[in-house]
């Protein structure tokens, strides 16, 4: 009976006693792995998704050199590319990610939907073509398409994936007055930024344009 009465009084004090909190596991942030020479964002828009099923699409650089020469390539398309012989739609001005010096280049977008031809050449539209964001190469795109690019420090290039969200420490360059600044920029999967400034990190020297 002794036994009985004493298992009973171990089982009340074991269901009594509060359980230990698991701790949550803490993502660290790591360098973002992207090559940045010889325009890293036409390398990584290898992994753009459009979110609207178009009949075809093709994501183009344009280049025109010194000389006015201009040529373009055609980085990824997708759908029947049968269709793109037939695409008249030409760009007549300057599209997104625009830079090079002393040569120009920029990105814009070709698609056919619903049997229309359709040209993509803004910051917005391009943003409308992403729409949700499907990996980590959108999510730094699309930041780029803010003016928040990738530096070779890890106060410019480092990232954490939470709870399905791409938080972000990108660059933020000034010319004037000339500085780097790290800001957290948290990219939601429907597309949605949020920023806020973790300081500067390099101002007035020549170290700043490395």
């Amino acid at each position: 009976m002794r036994a009985i009465i004493l298992l009973i009084i171990i089982a009340l004090t074991s269901c009594c006693k509060e359980e230990k909190a698991v701790p949550e596991e803490v993502v660290m942030f790591k360098k973002i792995p992207f090559d940045l020479a010889n325009n890293f964002q036409d390398t990584i828009a290898l992994k753009i998704n459009p979110v609207k099923d178009y009949q075809y699409w093709a994501y183009v650089c344009f280049r025109q050199g010194m000389s006015g020469r201009e040529s373009t390539a055609i980085i990824k398309e997708g759908g029947d590319t049968l269709l793109k012989k037939n695409i008249k739609v030409k760009q007549d001005t300057y599209g997104f990610f625009q830079g090079g010096h002393p040569n120009f280049r920029c990105n814009y977008i070709v698609a056919v939907q619903d049997g229309r031809e359709k040209l993509i050449d803004t910051d917005r539209g391009f943003r409308e073509f992403l729409g949700t964001i499907d990996n980590l190469e959108e999510a730094v795109l699309l930041a780029i398409t803010y003016g928040y690019w990738l530096d070779s420090d890890i106060k410019g290039s480092a990232y954490r994936i939470n709870n399905g969200n791409y938080e972000m420490h990108l660059l933020k360059f000034s010319s004037f007055p000339l500085q780097k600044e790290s800001v957290e920029v948290i990219v939601i999967r429907d597309g949605f930024i949020k920023t806020s400034s973790l300081g500067v990190y390099c101002k007035n020297s020549k170290d700043c344009y490395e």
